[in-house]
């Protein structure tokens, strides 16, 4: 038995489907050649460049004409038109940037009241020795009234109460 030609080998010659496969590849790759050298010439440039300024100056005045029907439609129609959209998106990024440039200086504040809370009860901490609970400052405390008093006469505790509490406020805004 005989085996069938091969395909893909083009120089056998009893493949009819060989030979046009060798002649195709010859002529797409000399067609492929002359296109290039053809493109790639300064002639074929200027043409084209000719011909894109033509068309481009012929269009012109027609898409002028077509973007004021198209905002006179769109307003007929009550939408909005390309001009609008474009400029409220630039409104909204701007808008965006104002927000990002607050949200880090509200991150900056925070970190700073927070350090100045730390430091005051670090200070706080320092300057009041540590007592027992039915006492302060060695003197026994009678009621919340006499302990609020003193505390608003003594700046340090009082000062870290108020520093804590305004962290407290910021943290809550800030969720």
């Amino acid at each position: 038995m005989s085996q069938p030609p091969d395909r893909d080998d083009p120089t056998n010659l009893l493949d009819p489907f060989g030979l046009w496969k060798q002649s195709q590849e010859a002529m797409l790759d000399s067609w492929s050649k002359s296109m290039t050298d053809a493109v790639n010439s300064g002639p074929y440039a200027e043409t084209t460049g000719r011909m894109l300024d033509t068309y481009l100056t012929v269009s012109a005045p027609l898409r002028k004409i077509m973007e004021q029907t198209m905002t006179q439609v769109l307003g007929q129609l009550s939408l909005p038109s390309r001009g609008e959209v474009v400029s409220i998106a630039e409104r909204m990024t701007n808008i965006e940037m104002r927000l990002d440039d607050l949200d880090a200086r509200l991150d900056v504040i925070l970190r700073e009241v927070e350090r100045a809370a730390s430091a005051v009860v670090a200070l706080g901490a320092l300057h009041v020795a540590p007592t027992s609970a039915g006492t302060q400052n060695g003197a026994p405390v009678k009621n919340r009234a006499t302990q609020r008093r003193r505390a608003s006469t003594t700046s340090a505790p009082a000062t870290a109460r108020t520093a804590r509490g305004a962290t407290a406020r910021s943290r809550a805004k800030a969720e």
